[in-house]
């Protein structure tokens, strides 16, 4: 089923990482990404859907909304109808890259290979 909001909720994600307004952060496994918003829900962006019986991890990444008492609110994966694929892995790289401030260090050792 469609729904329009949780279409909206991604679109307006997708956007404010893009323009670097929402604070992701990597938690300590470092490949999941959380963001806080006003002290009233966290966003939680996965590069994965799910874990097999194992604990491997598969599929492509999930975002999942949380209120302040950790209640899943929405869980936006590539089954959400009207969320593309590229669209969801677009999100993960974007915000992967400002968690972890790839940018800044790359250009640092760029620096630092022409200083040799």
């Amino acid at each position: 089923m469609r729904d329009e909001k949780t279409i909206a909720l991604f679109e307006e994600i997708l956007t404010r990482t893009k323009q670097g307004r929402l604070p992701w952060e990597p938690d300590v496994s470092g490949t999941t990404l959380l963001a806080a918003i006003k002290g009233k829900y966290s966003l939680v962006l996965r590069p994965y859907t799910a874990l097999d019986s194992y604990g491997a991890e598969f599929g492509s990444p999930s975002l999942i909304m949380k209120d302040a008492s950790d209640r899943e609110l929405v869980t936006i994966t590539t089954s959400t109808d009207g969320v593309p694929g590229d669209a969801l892995q677009d999100l993960y790289e974007v915000a992967r890259r400002q968690a972890l401030k790839v940018d800044e260090q790359v250009q640092d050792l760029l620096s630092d290979l022409r200083s040799l």
